[in-house]
């Protein structure tokens, strides 16, 4: 281990003691490195560090495990996935509720929003949750239940409950694949069945994936093509023509 690096471990030690948690980026702006290289120090030393809805807290912490594969996905694709939620942001408006969807895509989505917009965000996972209460002016509905590491996310224990109260404008989703004869497609099926529940209701419902999620197939199916009244990328709105 380079000397740099050691001494950026011990100076996050110290850190950590005084702290108890540190959120990557202000972690970055401590040790004068990028984000991506506080990740990787933290990925290669799991016994001392783990991550939690984007805060680095001693390994020892019980909630400190946010999966290495939610972590490490954030870096793929990453420019598509910010130019796709770009095109998004003209469907939102002011006052709305809104539904935003796990994985590392729509993160992005809410990083975008203007600092004074007033919305009603409705979440499940806690990557998005973390950045939306830093926007003064949303008020956040988290849906809770059983935390699912793989997605840094809960699935309810009883189907559908939370939803039930809710009346959203626009629901914005992604998808671990997308395939024109299957649908939308995601890994976990407790996932999938948060979309569908959001999907149920919401007026209008938009699909956000990046294109190399084009042609992929994942094993649990939450949306026909046709049942999106937009699909968007980092080209903008996607014209599939005849859906499934």
């Amino acid at each position: 281990m380079s000397k740099r690096k050691t001494a950026r471990l011990m100076k996050l030690h110290n850190a950590l003691s005084d702290h108890a948690r540190l959120h990557v980026k202000d972690a970055a702006e401590l040790l004068d490195v990028s984000e991506m290289t506080v990740r990787r120090d933290i990925q290669e030393n799991p016994k001392e560090f783990g991550f939690f809805g984007g805060y680095i807290m001693p390994a020892g912490n019980r909630f400190s495990l946010t999966p290495y594969d939610l972590q490490s996905e954030e870096e793929k694709n990453a420019a598509e996935k910010r130019q796709a939620c770009k095109h998004c942001l003209p469907h939102i408006n002011p006052g709305e509720t809104v539904f935003v969807d796990c994985g590392t895509t729509l993160v992005h989505l809410v990083d975008m929003l203007p600092a004074d917009i007033e919305l009603t965000l409705v979440c499940f996972a806690l990557n998005v949750l973390d950045r939306a209460i830093r926007k003064p002016k949303l008020k956040v509905v988290l849906i809770g239940g059983v935390y699912q590491p793989a997605t840094a996310s809960f699935a309810e224990l009883k189907a559908d409950s939370m939803f039930e109260e809710l009346a959203i404008s626009t629901a914005f989703l992604s998808a671990a694949g997308l395939d024109q004869k299957i649908g939308a497609t995601c890994v976990d099926f407790h996932e999938a069945h948060q979309k569908r529940a959001a999907m149920a209701k919401s007026s209008k419902q938009i699909l956000v994936v990046d294109k190399s999620k084009l042609g992929q197939v994942q094993p649990a199916r939450f949306g026909k093509l046709s049942e999106f009244d937009l699909v968007i990328s980092e080209d903008g709105i996607l014209d599939f023509g005849t859906t499934a």
